[in-house]
């Protein structure tokens, strides 16, 4: 496949995701890029960047990323960034042989740090892209998946007990979708030759019963760090408009006495589940009922380094989480006290 052929692609693409286009990029800017970086772009990417200065697909917010976002990315010792997902929890990376520009491969850092060449090829980038956006069969991540498994061999089980302890919870919250689990086993499945039996078993569950059953056969164990992930799951939910605030309440109203929480935690869960409670959902005034949303999104946004999916660095952004936590300053007041008045006078 050539440029021009991806180009076409992204020009008539009528596929499940939104795609949007942004207007071409003239030579000024290209050519600020290049000096940005030292760098010869590619031809295929400077056709590219003429035809749309980047674009977006609604899936997991996909970004290839516009020139002006690339300068001011600029990192020192890094690839230059050309795509992320869900505001750069990934980045893709090209890198370019100096003396001969059109040798270049686009790559991706894998959960463990491990850099992994896809392709050097931006046309069968971008075919990825529109035929399986960032995770569904035949895009980005089952693309790099098919690789990894080439390289380590078959994916254990036993080494997604964290993710898969997740998924059980997500799932009886209502929080994904049996399908979804289906598909992240059937992603495993179609990359490697003999996947291991449990796999099979998740892609052949008929009813939620049935997945539960499966997931919770490798003797998962449950601890804090799953319900920070959860709230990394809310969070993630508020970004993309598919989370209200009474829904993440009532969820959070499920772990608000876990002895293992912070006490800044414990203190801010306890005034939102109370207020809650209490205003019973029934704002007079829209203003404060604003404030009071939004506020319950700042205490989500918290856990927003914790993406379903990164299940190899939950340990340590947790216990990033943690320090911060303990350092906030911690204001301890009851559920109906002065913050609560404030909030009140509006209603």
């Amino acid at each position: 496949m050539t440029i021009n052929n991806a180009l076409e692609l992204l020009e008539s693409y009528s596929g499940p995701f939104k795609l949007t286009l942004h207007p071409g990029a003239n030579e000024t800017l290209i050519n600020k890029v290049e000096c940005t970086y030292g760098v010869t772009l590619p031809d295929d990417f400077k056709t590219l960047f003429r035809f749309t200065d980047g674009f977006e697909i609604d899936e997991d917010i996909f970004n290839m990323i516009p020139l002006g976002e690339m300068i001011s990315n600029k990192e020192a010792d890094k690839p230059i960034w050309v795509a992320e997902y869900m505001i750069y929890s990934e980045m893709w990376g090209l890198e370019i042989n100096p003396e001969i520009p059109n040798q270049y491969s686009i790559s991706i850092a894998d959960s463990d740090s491990e850099k992994i060449t896809l392709t050097n090829s931006l046309a069968e980038f971008i075919r990825r892209i529109l035929k399986g956006g960032v995770f569904e069969k035949g895009g980005l991540y089952h693309w790099k998946d098919e690789i990894k498994t080439r390289t380590h061999g078959l994916t254990d089980p036993n080494e997604m007990k964290l993710l898969f302890r997740v998924f059980s919870e997500c799932l009886e919250l209502d929080l994904i979708s049996k399908q979804e689990v289906i598909d992240r086993a059937e992603r495993i499945i179609s990359t490697e030759e003999g996947p291991d039996r449990f796999f099979i078993d998740i892609s052949l569950s008929r009813d939620l019963n049935e997945l539960l059953t499966v997931l919770n056969s490798i003797n998962l164990t449950a601890d804090i760090l799953q319900v920070r992930v959860i709230f990394g799951v809310i969070h993630f939910k508020f970004l993309i408009d598919k989370m209200t605030a009474d829904k993440a309440l009532s969820i959070l109203s499920k772990f608000a006495h876990r002895a293992e929480l912070t006490p800044y935690e414990t203190n801010e869960i306890s005034y939102l589940i109370g207020e809650w409670r209490h205003l019973d959902g029934r704002f007079n005034n829209k203003r404060a009922q604003k404030k009071f949303n939004e506020r319950v999104k700042v205490f989500f946004d918290n856990y927003s380094g914790l993406y379903l999916y990164d299940y190899k660095d939950w340990n340590e952004i947790n216990s990033k989480i943690i320090k911060d936590f303990l350092s906030k300053k911690q204001i301890r007041f009851g559920v109906f006290g002065k913050i609560s008045k404030r909030l009140r006078k509006f209603l």
